[in-house]
């Protein structure tokens, strides 16, 4: 009997471990945007993931390899200062796969602190994951923004072809 209990007690502890570490991904994800560390975003990344952020971008959903996802956010986040603040989260692990829902907030700024302009979203994220032999990775990004408010053109995803730039030229 005792034999049963400490096999359910390491499965509880592996469970509680596999959690934990799927949220500290998530967290690692957050920060390296706003550190614009993106060798640390890429090292979260599946080699290839599933991104849907239709709710935001207005595109459909896509398969992207990791180094284009991180050559977009990389593209899409120049100029800005930003916060990424992810909470509520509610992590299922089922063998080798997880999944993570979790809130999040976004604070967007231009980098020029002289420019009142700022971009914020408010929503929660649906992450899947893939048990890796480095720890667990991202293999999938679904966004659900429920509001934002400020000034979209910030972003490189709301840039409009001829936008004047972030850094305006000083005379």
């Amino acid at each position: 009997m005792l034999g049963g209990r400490t096999q359910s007690m390491h499965s509880t502890i592996q469970i509680l471990l596999d959690r934990q570490a799927v949220i500290d991904t998530v967290s690692r994800m957050c920060c390296a945007f706003d550190e614009q560390d993106w060798p640390a975003l890429r090292a979260c990344l599946a080699d290839t993931l599933d991104t849907d952020y239709s709710r935001f971008r207005g595109t459909p959903p896509a398969r992207l390899t990791a180094d284009e996802f991180v050559r977009l956010r990389k593209v899409g986040l120049a100029g800005l200062r930003t916060q990424h603040l992810s909470f509520n989260h509610l992590v299922e692990v089922t063998g080798e796969r997880a999944h993570c829902r979790c809130h999040f907030i976004i604070h967007r700024w231009p980098v020029e602190s002289a420019d009142p302009r700022f971009f914020h979203t408010y929503g929660f994220y649906r992450y899947e994951f893939i048990r890796a032999a480095e720890g667990w990775r991202i293999c999938g990004i679904t966004q659900f923004v429920l509001r934002s408010e400020g000034s979209p053109e910030l972003h490189g995803a709301h840039r409009a072809e001829e936008a004047p730039p972030l850094h305006p030229k000083r005379k």
